[in-house]
Formats: C-alpha cells, structure tokens, sequence
C-alpha cells in the first residue's frame, strides 16, 4: 500500500527540514509557501510512509513537533474525512485505504513501481553509492526516492529535497527528454522569473550539455550544487512522457569520476532492462 503514498506528495511544495544544508536556487518558487495546515496534512501522510506503522497522537507530536492540541485536531480531521482509521483501545492512528484510492491511478502512468525499485536496489548493491529517482516539480527536480549511500562519506540528501534543474546531472538528463521549443521555453522563463540574463555563452553550453547527455544517453556533471560531489543521471523511460523519472548515483566526486564508466555501465544495463519489461507489459496481447 506504501508503493503509492510517494506519487502522491511530488507536487506539493513542502518544507520537511530534511537537509543539514538546504540549497536555494533563482529559479525555485519563491513566494509560494505551504498553507501550514496543508503541509501539516501531508507531513503527517508522508510521517506514515516513513514508519510504516500505526502511531499515537503523541508518537506523532513527538516526531513532528506539533503542539499535541493541534495534532490531536489534524489526526481526528484525517479519520472524520476517511484517510486515517483510529484503534478505540489503542488511540492508534494508520491511513486507511482511502489514501491508496487517491494516487493509484498516477503510478501505473508513470511508472513500474515493482521494476523501479529493484532497479534502484540493483544499483545501490553494485556501486555503494546513493541512488536516486527524481521527477521535475515546477522549476526544480525533486527526489522521491533516495537509496542512501554507504560509504562513510556519502551524499546526504533525502526524500523530497530539491535542486535545480539547470546546472545538475538530473536536471540535464530530465532536459534531455524535452524537444527544444519546450526546453527553451523552460530556460527563458527561469531567467525571467530569476530576473537574470538569458542567451549568449550560458544559453550555448546549456544546449550544448543537453546534446551530449541525448548522445551520450547520461549526463555526468561534477561540483555543481555541493562541492567535492558528482553525479551521473539518465532518464528511465526512453520517450518523452509529461512526467520522465530520474535516476541518479551520486557521491564523492573523485570515487565517482573514478568508477565512472562502471557506474554508467550499470545504469545502462539496469534501465535498458526496465525498459524492456515495461515495453513487453504495454504491449497488446496478441493471437
């Protein structure tokens, strides 16, 4: 039932203070902060995602830092409305499957949950490294699921963190899978929105970078967002969908341009076989 939850939390904006260091980019969406009542609602869906598991009204102010007054309120909301369901002995709350109803038609549209995750599995055993799946949410790329990596010094970044779309391994790769009108429309916007001069020698490597990530089939960009990093990221589905997902491997930037011809061969191998079984999935039957 959990394998929906996180499809259903990908366009919200949210504030989770999930970062030791959070990244602030021109063309992240500025003046639009979460009706606090709403990231409350959701922060308490995605408390449940992470814990799998039912929880008190206290376990749930304890590890949200709500005031118990207001989480006691939002808890008994969410079962009046039908998404959580309540234990009488207990107090014990847990989602109900309302909440599987409401994202379970989004999945399937983009992606093979099942497939995914053991492709994602696949590479976190091969490399060590922290992998990735992430999905463009407005101006930005958003992390919806982070395989951490295993390595004392490893890439630290979590579920539902954001970076920008220009500028990194997952924002080319996601740029790779759009036609030119429509990249372009997305670049001129962000400097607009950025207030920021478009064109020239930026606009040239921009497009540039993008060509080789489509020859290349990956984009591999080093100490763009956080020093000493790296990251090499391909787009799961080889055709152009509203919605293209991610996959990333990321780390130290000098374990990660070492090994990079080994990690983009496991990429490869691992996406070519999603690929594969998803196309024989969507194909008619035939006879």
């Amino acid at each position: 039932m959990y394998m929906q939850y996180k499809f259903i939390y990908v366009n919200i904006i949210l504030r989770f203070g999930l970062m030791n260091l959070r990244l602030h980019d021109a063309t992240d969406i500025k003046d639009a902060a979460p009706v606090k009542s709403v990231a409350r609602v959701m922060e308490v869906l995605e408390l449940f995602s992470l814990t799998k598991a039912p929880l008190t009204c206290m376990q749930v102010t304890r590890r949200l830092g709500y005031p118990k007054s207001s989480a006691n309120v939002l808890l008994k909301s969410l079962v009046t409305l039908g998404y959580l369901t309540v234990e009488p002995d207990t107090l014990r709350y847990f989602p109900s499957l309302r909440i599987t109803y409401l994202g379970d038609w989004i999945s399937p549209a983009l992606i093979d949950t099942r497939a995914a995750d053991s492709l994602l599995e696949q590479l976190h055993e091969l490399t060590g490294e922290t992998v990735t799946l992430s999905m463009r949410n407005g101006k930005v790329m958003q992390f919806v699921k982070v395989l951490p990596g295993k390595f004392p010094i490893s890439l630290n970044i979590k579920r539902g963190f954001t970076v920008p779309i220009f500028g990194t391994s997952v924002g080319a790769a996601y740029l790779s899978t759009l036609s030119k009108t429509a990249m372009d429309e997305l670049y001129y916007r962000s400097r607009k929105a950025a207030d920021e001069p478009a064109g020239g020698a930026e606009y040239q490597n921009l497009c540039a970078e993008v060509a080789r990530v489509r020859n290349t089939g990956y984009a591999n960009l080093y100490n763009r967002v956080l020093p000493d990093t790296g990251a090499i990221a391909m787009p799961l589905h080889d055709r152009h969908l509203e919605q293209n997902l991610i996959i990333g491997v990321g780390g130290l930037a000098t374990r990660i341009h070492k090994m990079e011809h080994e990690i983009v061969r496991f990429i490869k191998s691992a996406v070519g076989s999603y690929r594969r079984r998803t196309r024989q999935h969507a194909e008619p039957a035939t006879g």
